[in-house]
């Protein structure tokens, strides 16, 4: 019973994350993605597979895929636990871990239909969650929405947000063009003046306010700004070629109607260099996160490299591009050649610990950590680090900490290191 007692004690300094502090988590799960050796996952969902619908030991692996991808296109996750960790420290018996603990829910914030609100639920299955201390109030309000990536494809087809646009070459203009350009030129230079050539003299902050209100500016953020109506494509291009002809400085970004025609065009100022830049990466962060949601971890993970460690992998996999990727191939090859275009190595735990003799009988998690615990002598100490935003154990927080805590002893008997590398489709055909 040492180790879930190890497990929970350890779970419980997860970090929750909801809408409301997903950007800041998306942050320091990067800075810890960086630094680790692996990545375990592990994900709650509204059921599993019952009777028949079960992998068995006898089915092949494209019946094991099969009934998988029925259970993935069936259930919703609702939290999803990401765990980074560190195997490589002075101490060999020392494991280091973030666990983050991803409270998700689908949520169509841009009105098109997108994600489904439609998914099966085991009344067992939740009274289960509930009982141990799932808040599904929190997941359903508070819970953070996602696209898959399919989905942000149509969604950016059928939602406009301001936007940069390149500046094509000239061409002939009218007389009309000519006085449009000239006018806005004249009004965007006045208004820049009042930010790039302050008046010295100390007027106070009334007169400095009023000023500016007179010059007929706003702001983008906390950055001076001027918004131009625009009633063609020919006069966006004449607006950016007159801000681009009066200085580096200005930023000009284009504001879409409801249709997608632009309306207007806004003007930024910005004090220096590292501030456009900074402007410009604001902008594009802006854009991603408002289609992203959730994806935006699975890119960190795609991104990173490291080695995903989970247990029945190929239910948490198969889950994870049906809602995050696209919708699931219809075989498992198609399947394996999609996956690995995002994560190309994924260990299941319970392929490992199958190469122990005596452990392949072993039926879930417990079963091989109570195992090991009674014949094999490898200490292993979860350290977690202190992380604002902590809460109390879940159960689904308690399994991911049971496979990084299970990784790490299979990893010491078995000599792997953390540059070991499995392919996932070894792995999945396998598990």
């Amino acid at each position: 019973m040492a180790a879930p007692r190890a497990a929970a004690a350890a779970a419980a300094s997860a970090k929750q994350v909801t809408r409301r502090n997903f950007a800041e988590a998306v942050r320091e799960l990067g800075a810890h993605l960086e630094s680790c050796d692996y990545v375990a996952v592990a994900a709650q969902k509204t059921g599993a597979p019952t009777g028949w619908r079960r992998a068995l030991p006898v089915d092949t692996a494209e019946t094991a895929y099969l009934k998988a991808k029925l259970a993935a296109e069936s259930f919703q996750p609702l939290q999803i636990a990401v765990c980074p960790f560190l195997l490589r420290n002075s101490s060999p018996s020392t494991l280091v871990a973030y666990p983050y603990n991803f409270h998700i829910f689908p949520r169509d914030e841009l009105q098109l239909g997108m994600p489904s609100y439609s998914f099966s639920c085991q009344s067992s299955y939740l009274s289960t969650m509930a009982n141990d201390g799932f808040d599904f109030n929190m997941c359903i309000y508070d819970g953070i929405s996602y696209l898959s990536r399919v989905q942000e494809s149509f969604a950016r087809q059928k939602v406009f947000t301001p936007h940069l646009r390149p500046l094509l070459p000239s061409q002939s203009t009218s007389v009309a063009d000519s006085v449009f350009k000239s006018r806005i030129k004249s009004r965007i230079m006045h208004w820049r003046k009042g930010y790039a050539e302050p008046n010295k003299k100390d007027d106070g902050s009334l007169v400095s306010s009023f000023s500016r209100l007179i010059l007929g500016g706003e702001t983008y953020g906390s950055r001076p700004s001027i918004s131009i109506d625009v009633c063609s494509d020919q006069q966006v291009q004449l607006v950016l070629e007159a801000a681009n002809h009066i200085s580096d400085d200005l930023v000009p970004l284009v504001v879409p109607d409801k249709a997608g025609a632009a309306r207007t065009v806004c003007v930024i100022f910005t004090s220096s260099k590292e501030d456009k830049n900074l402007l410009l990466m604001d902008i594009q962060q802006s854009t991603e996160e408002k289609f992203r949601g959730f994806r935006e971890v699975i890119d960190l993970l795609s991104s990173s490299q490291k080695p995903i460690v989970s247990y029945n992998c190929l239910n948490d996999l198969t889950m994870m591009h049906s809602k995050f990727l696209a919708p699931l191939p219809p075989n498992m090859h198609e399947f394996m050649c999609s996956l690995k275009m995002v994560f190309s190595n994924v260990v299941d735990v319970s392929h490992l610990w199958r190469q122990i003799g005596p452990l392949r009988k072993a039926k879930n998690i417990q079963a091989a950590l109570s195992y090991l615990q009674r014949q094999y002598f490898v200490p292993i100490e979860i350290k977690i680090p202190e992380q604002d935003g902590t809460s109390g154990v879940t159960k689904n927080e308690q399994n991911v900490l049971r496979i990084t805590k299970l990784f790490a002893k299979l990893s010491n008997l078995l000599k792997i290191s953390p540059e070991y590398q499995l392919k996932s489709g070894e792995n999945l055909s396998r598990s």
